[in-house]
């Protein structure tokens, strides 16, 4: 795995980039779907702010949930596939950035379901398809990605 400060030297000789680089090399494509992604939580917490209202569910802590963790599901997901389509990088390098990827997918999903009130069943069971559906489109996309042809540089 990366280190934040020093880039890791392996026995052959091979550097590979702190985080910090790693970062710094997302590119321009990487950086508009960050910022895509930031934008459409934005706007879903805003649109949904009256139901969240009506179920007992704070929309400020959902608002902070959703768009706080959207730059690191954006910066997760384009490190992750960046990661994985490259070949001389082992997996285990990339492992960091989906775990990202999941976490600030589920996090404002989990925080609907705990602090919801009373929600009606079709609800709890709406937010958990939603998440599924969601979930798997993520990793659909990724697998898609990282599949794809590497773009010249």
């Amino acid at each position: 795995m990366t280190d934040i400060h020093d880039p890791v030297v392996l026995a052959d000789d091979d550097e590979y980039p702190t985080w910090w680089q790693e970062l710094r090399t997302l590119g321009t494509l990487g950086q508009m779907w960050t910022l895509t992604v930031f934008v459409l939580c934005l706007a879903r917490a805003v649109v949904g702010w009256p139901m969240l209202d009506d179920h007992g569910i704070n929309p400020w802590w959902f608002l902070v949930l959703d768009v706080g963790t959207a730059p690191f599901y954006g910066v997760g997901q384009a490190m992750g596939v960046k990661l994985l389509r490259d070949e001389t990088r082992p997996l285990r390098h990339a492992m960091p950035w989906i775990g990202m990827v999941l976490v600030s997918f589920l996090a404002p999903y989990l925080y609907v379901l705990r602090s919801a009130g009373q929600l009606p069943h079709y609800v709890v069971w709406g937010v958990v398809l939603w998440m599924a559906l969601f979930g798997g489109l993520t990793a659909r996309r990724m697998a898609r990605d990282v599949r794809m042809e590497a773009l010249p540089s």
